[in-house]
């Protein structure tokens, strides 16, 4: 049973300062560029976001995924594996215990022979896939092996393709590229499930890694309980004007090459801190409320000019125990984050008049 979270993304130019005449935005998985350019992938991205599955418990996925992506986070750095494969479960099984009818279980969604390829117990006294520390070492073994075994037979360096073989089998991926003459997932001819499915890991990737950009577009908080009641959601209605007129590096191939990691590496994105105060009170916090902050340095983005002493505005979503704010910019690169510990969004108590707080603005 395929798990498909609901969302709504709009992917949009990226943030540039004053000495950038222009910059690129790419669509990152994994290290690899998804070429959200390209008429035929927007398409299929638009698609995926039109079919989304209703009456989904977010609260209860979020909770579910705050408890295990820690310790997914801890098995994929040991097996030198990148992070955002930390939300393939997510997809598989919404880190539940399933069976599909095809026969894969656990929250990895594992078929017995794959499992027992790599020593779990799949009989009718134990099954090791419900075992969420053996699936997941078993489930990195998998995405190792199939990384492994793409770059060798295909001399490139794809954790797209490793993913589309976690959900096709890495058998039909190579019968797929043999027959087609053709190893880019992006433009591949698959089944409907695989085509769609790193898609898919990409949507859970943008909601769960940058919540407060797309409240607004859903007009509630749907991870907070009390507001996302059974059949609130309604189809949203997209365009694919953002995705066409991106520019971006269509390549998905890893230009640094198999050296001495699994891991596609990337250089670290250049980041500016503006401080600002927050402006007025704030006892009663409410989802969707505005809160004001008064900038103490000059902020530049995409080539809109604040200065200092200017008043901006951000409406603010209780997400966990934070409240992250959305300052109406149209990328996901302007973040606000708390003095304190760095970390994204602010803490009830520090929302208050005159608290210091940092935006970080990623600049490329």
């Amino acid at each position: 049973m395929k798990f498909i979270v609901i969302t709504y993304l709009i992917f949009c130019a990226s943030l540039f300062p004053s000495s950038i005449i222009s910059a690129q935005h790419t669509i990152i998985f994994c290290g690899e560029t998804v070429p959200a350019n390209n008429a035929i992938v927007s398409g299929k991205l638009m698609d995926v976001i039109r079919k989304q599955v209703k009456n989904i418990n977010m609260p209860a996925l979020r909770k579910r995924a705050n408890t295990y992506l820690p310790w997914i986070e801890d098995y994929l750095k040991k097996n030198n594996l990148p992070e955002d494969l930390k939300y393939i479960p997510i997809i598989e099984s919404g880190f539940q215990n399933l069976t599909s009818s095809a026969g894969a279980g656990g929250f990895w969604q594992l078929m017995p022979a794959t499992a027992r390829g790599i020593g779990l117990n799949v009989s009718e006294n134990g099954d090791d896939r419900e075992n969420f520390y053996k699936s997941t070492n078993a489930a990195c073994r998998t995405l190792t092996d199939y990384y492994r075994m793409i770059r060798n037979k295909y001399n490139i360096s794809s954790w797209v393709l490793t993913a589309a073989a976690y959900n096709f089998g890495i058998g039909n991926i190579f019968n797929a590229v043999n027959k087609q003459g053709n190893n880019d997932y992006f433009s591949m001819n698959l089944n409907a499930e695989t085509a769609s499915y790193v898609y898919k890991i990409i949507a859970v990737k943008e909601l769960f890694e940058y919540p407060e950009f797309y409240m607004k577009d859903f007009g509630y908080n749907i991870f907070n309980a009390l507001q996302n009641p059974a059949g609130h959601l309604q189809e949203m209605q997209a365009d694919t004007t953002a995705f066409n007129t991106m520019t971006v590096d269509v390549s998905n191939n890893d230009s640094s090459g198999y050296i001495s990691s699994l891991n596609i590496a990337r250089q670290p994105a250049r980041v500016v801190s503006v401080a600002a105060n927050i402006i007025g009170k704030y006892k009663k916090f409410t989802d969707g409320e505005l809160i004001s902050f008064q900038l103490q340095q000059d902020l530049v983005v995409k080539n809109t000019f604040n200065k200092k002493g200017n008043i901006i505005k951000g409406t603010g979503w209780m997400i966990d125990d934070r409240i992250y704010i959305d300052l109406g910019y149209e990328d996901h690169d302007v973040v606000i984050v708390s003095p304190l510990n760095g970390k994204k969004g602010i803490l009830p108590s520090e929302l208050k008049n005159d608290e210091l707080i940092i935006l970080r603005v990623q600049t490329d």
